[in-house]
C-alpha cells in the first residue's frame, strides 16, 4: 500500500511540474492574443511616424519567400534605380520594421502554440545590433507565426481603415513553410485536421453544416478551433471562423472579382497560389493575410 501511495504522489508531483513548465493551451492562446495586441500597438506607433502607413519595406519588387538581399546588409539602396529597389521583398521584412523602429522583440512574432516556429535569436554578424537587420534571417518564415495584410499589393492597409478590417492574424493555413498549399479534391470528417479547404456555403437557409466543415478553413496553431485576429481599431479577438473581416470577408483568401463582390467572393474567395500581382486583395475591403 505504501508503495502505491508513493507512486501516486510521484505521478502527481510530475504532473504539477509538467503543468508549470507547459502552460495550459488556453494560457498560451492568451499569450498569442497578447502578442498580436502588442503588434497592433506597435503598428499604430509606426503609422504615427509614417503618414498613417503601416510597416512596408521600401522598393517595388515582388513579395517573395526569401528577401532579395542579405538580411544583414548595412545600407541597402531602396531609391528608384537603387540596387535594392526592385528585388524580392518578404512580408516578414515589413514585420521586421517594427523590430527596427518600434522596439518590438522578435519573440513577439511567435505564437506559443505554433510548434512550427522558433524564436529568431541570431549570432549577430559584423557587430550589428538586432535593430540594424532587415528580416528574420535567411529563412524568415521559420520565425514568424502571424500573417499580415499584404503590404505590397494595390491596397495596403493603413491607420485610416475601418475598425472591422483584419490587419493580422495567426498564420494563413494556405501557406506552409513559406510555400502554398492547394485545396484537396475532397475532404472528409476523418482527415480535415491535416488539410485546409474552403468554407462551406453555410449561410444558405436550410443548410446544416458540421463544426469541422467550418474549422477546415481556420489556422493550424490553435487546433483549427479558430484564430486570434488583430483588427483595424487595435482590438484582438479569437474568431472561430475565418470569414471575420469587413462584411464577413474571409481573411485568408482574396476575392475572385474586383467589382460587385458576391457572397462567395467575400466569405469563400480564392486561395493564394503564387506571389504575384494576381494574388492580391481586390478591394480596400478585401483583407488578405499572408506571409
Amino acid at each position: 500500500m505504501t508503495v502505491i501511495i508513493t507512486v501516486v504522489l510521484l505521478l502527481a508531483a510530475l504532473a504539477i511540474l509538467y503543468n508549470r513548465q507547459t502552460p495550459h493551451p488556453s494560457a498560451r492562446r492568451l499569450a498569442c492574443r497578447t502578442n498580436l495586441k502588442g503588434l497592433g500597438t506597435a503598428m499604430s506607433v509606426y503609422a504615427n511616424d509614417y503618414a498613417d502607413r503601416f510597416p512596408q519595406l521600401p522598393g517595388t519588387g515582388p513579395w517573395t519567400k526569401q528577401l532579395g538581399f542579405s538580411y544583414d546588409l548595412t545600407t541597402p539602396d531602396f531609391s528608384p534605380g537603387g540596387a535594392q529597389s526592385n528585388v524580392g521583398r518578404t512580408v516578414t521584412a515589413s514585420w521586421y520594421l517594427l523590430v527596427r523602429e518600434a522596439d518590438v522583440s522578435p519573440r513577439s512574432f511567435v505564437c506559443p502554440l505554433d510548434e512550427g516556429r522558433g524564436y529568431f535569436d541570431p549570432a549577430l554578424p559584423n557587430n550589428l545590433d538586432i535593430i540594424e537587420l532587415w528580416d528574420f534571417g535567411p529563412d524568415p518564415y521559420k520565425h514568424v507565426s502571424y500573417a499580415m495584410h499584404l503590404p505590397y499589393g494595390r491596397y495596403p492597409a493603413d491607420g485610416s481603415g475601418p475598425a472591422s478590417f483584419a490587419v493580422a492574424a495567426d498564420m494563413n493555413p494556405w501557406m506552409k513553410d513559406g510555400d502554398f498549399v492547394p485545396p484537396p479534391a475532397s475532404i472528409t470528417a476523418n482527415e480535415w485536421k491535416g488539410k485546409v479547404s474552403f468554407l462551406p456555403r453555410y449561410w444558405d437557409q436550410g443548410t446544416s453544416w458540421e463544426k469541422w466543415e467550418i474549422q477546415r478553413a481556420n489556422a493550424y496553431a490553435h487546433e483549427r478551433e479558430g484564430q486570434n485576429v488583430l483588427f483595424g481599431d487595435g482590438h484582438v479577438s479569437f474568431e472561430k471562423s475565418s470569414d471575420c473581416g469587413v462584411r464577413n470577408d474571409n481573411i485568408y483568401t482574396y476575392w475572385s472579382s474586383e467589382d460587385g463582390a458576391q457572397e462567395d467572393d467575400r466569405r469563400i474567395g480564392t486561395n493564394p497560389t503564387a506571389r504575384d500581382k494576381d494574388n492580391d486583395a481586390k478591394s480596400k475591403d478585401d483583407s488578405f493575410l499572408v506571409i
